[in-house]
């Protein structure tokens, strides 16, 4: 009789269960279908438009933008696709109807209002077979956040630039001001929009005057630098020095299961979950003054409001693989993949649970794979190893860019846990159980596979477009594809790699970021990212088909 691991037991029997329970996955509002994450109604809009302090635009100047070369509205439904966001119509705690992933906030720091970006812009993913689209929470979105970010200020230029249009400002000015119009409040508001382009402007124009490309890799749908801009956005604060090239794009992680894991982001770089939160909010433009005589800080972003969206997110379960969709999955196959992930796979990516000393609780201790080893593209992990920071009036000297970000976290969630009379015990439970460390391993980490059908294009950096070219050795990829639509493959598993729509990004995988290499199957020396032995077609498929299921 044969002998079985016992983690290739635990694999079969979720192979197994996923079977059974693949039925009844579906609700549905006009075109689009929802799977069953976990999530009602209410709780999808909170997690689509809870605050976290984010700040992109004024509030009233968000609802009046127009498109830089036509009177069209910025935020309308067709401008909203181009950058891969939905429009939501839907009026539960969204009032304003604005986009999936964009939220009201008063800044309490200025007490104004403002529109800012929440979790769901880069964590909500569509993906459409056979005229039918599916909306997954929490997974990968395709935001094209670069694209967005420079028509932002190409509109908010078109305003108050150089080669501004009268009329366009004229129309704006009464939308904002509204039943308090005046000559003189349009003249004013003239001033303060301009004030907020230059402060908008700045790091770039540092940037350019030291000859330095902020931004030389483009993102693309789906990717974001956010260690690289983030850092800029939040360090440019302290010294304009502080600038770096933001050249290393990473996909936009899952984040159903995200708070049982031991280590975030594609480095492992943060543990708390807390501080993980903050560090987001703050990288998207969340207010953050300080007084470093007294060491105070203060911010827009709100620890209520971040635990909130924390414990929100828990409910978020990984999507079953809709077979009324996407077919039915062979489970011949999947068993035959079931062992040949156990193999070649499972060491990897099937976390240890391990008991926290101070609460009991387990949690998932993912791997941490050495660059040496996984040998995908580096830069990710090596600017933030190597990225140094002058701290100013902090008073620090030069740090390393993970103990600066760690101090400051700390030193914010710990004054807001004592505004708040956050009890050590609270505090213990929103931090997840874990000290806010941040540090800057040159590795990345192996999570967990589940939903894994739903998180294309593949590596850290969005640079392998679906499953069955993960699974092959580099010289069978496609160094070119396109990325920006949602027409999904459900054999090889992930989008359509041809080019589907005009606003497609054409993804070029020799550019420095965007490298394809690594995490190879193939024979020989298990070195400089060659992982596995070389795989049959019929063994990639069975993989594949056992991966639908998890």
């Amino acid at each position: 009789m044969p002998q079985f691991s016992s983690s290739f037991v635990i694999i079969f029997l979720s192979l197994l269960l996923t079977s059974v329970s693949c039925g009844k996955t579906f609700s549905s509002r006009g075109d689009v279908q929802y799977l069953d994450q976990g999530f009602d109604e209410e709780t999808r809009q909170t997690f689509y438009h809870v605050a976290q302090g984010t700040r992109l635009l004024r509030h009233s100047w968000f609802i009046a933008l127009e498109q830089a070369t036509n009177t069209d509205r910025f935020f309308s439904e067709e401008n909203l696709k181009r950058f891969g966001l939905f429009l939501d119509r839907t009026t539960l705690n969204n009032p304003d109807q604005l986009p999936v992933g964009f939220a009201k906030t008063v800044d309490l720091i200025e007490g104004r209002a403002y529109v800012g970006l929440t979790c769901a812009a880069c964590h909500t993913t569509e993906i459409s077979y056979n005229n039918q689209t599916i909306r997954i929470d929490g997974g990968p979105s395709l935001f094209d956040a670069m694209l967005f970010a420079e028509e932002v200020g190409e509109s908010l230029n078109a305003l108050v630039g150089e080669h501004s249009d009268i009329g366009k400002f004229a129309r704006f000015a009464k939308a904002v001001l509204n039943e308090e119009w005046s000559e003189v409040g349009q003249i004013q508001l003239h001033g303060t929009l301009l004030k907020a382009l230059e402060k908008r402007l700045g790091p770039q124009r540092v940037a350019e005057a030291s000859e330095m490309n902020l931004y030389p890799t483009e993102w693309g749908p789906g990717r974001l630098d956010a260690l690289g801009r983030g850092g800029n956005t939040i360090l440019f604060q302290l010294d304009r020095h502080n600038l770096r090239p933001a050249n290393a794009p990473v996909s936009y992680p899952a984040i159903w299961s995200t708070w049982i894991l031991s280590r975030v982001q594609w480095n492992g770089a943060v543990r708390q979950p807390m501080g993980r939160n903050l560090l987001q909010a703050l990288g998207l433009g969340a207010n953050l003054s300080f007084d470093s005589t007294n060491n105070k800080f203060w911010t827009s972003a709100n620890v209520v409001d971040l635990s909130r969206i924390e414990k929100l997110v828990q409910q978020l379960k990984p999507p079953v693989w809709p077979e009324k969709v996407l077919g039915v999955i062979d489970q011949a196959k999947a068993i035959r993949g079931a062992r040949l992930y156990e193999q070649h796979c499972a060491h990897c990516h099937v976390s240890k649970l391990t008991e926290s000393k101070e609460s009991g609780k387990q949690f998932k201790e993912v791997n941490l794979i050495p660059l040496t080893e996984i040998g995908t593209d580096p830069l990710s992990a090596t600017n933030f190893h190597q990225r140094t920071v002058n701290t100013g009036p902090l008073g620090f000297g030069l740090l390393t860019v993970a103990d600066t970000a760690e101090y400051l976290t700390t030193q914010i969630l710990d004054g807001q846990y004592k505004e708040h009379g956050i009890s050590q015990e609270e505090q213990r439970e929103w931090n997840g159980y874990r000290p806010n460390t941040i540090e800057g391993r040159l590795a990345y980490v192996a999570r967990p596979h589940s939903g894994v059908w739903a998180l294309a294009p593949y590596l850290h950096n969005g640079s392998i477009p679906n499953l069955f070219q993960l699974f092959s050795p580099r010289e069978e990829r496609e160094n070119v594809f396109y990325v920006g639509h949602t027409e999904y493959d459900p054999k090889q598993v992930g989008f359509v790699s041809q080019k589907i729509d005009e606003t497609d990004f054409k993804f070029v995988t020799t550019i420095p970021g965007n490298s394809n290499s690594g995490h190879e199957f193939r024979d020989g020396p298990r070195t400089n990212g060659v992982i596995g032995p070389a795989l049959s077609d019929q063994e990639r498929w069975d993989l594949i088909e056992y991966l639908k299921t998890l």
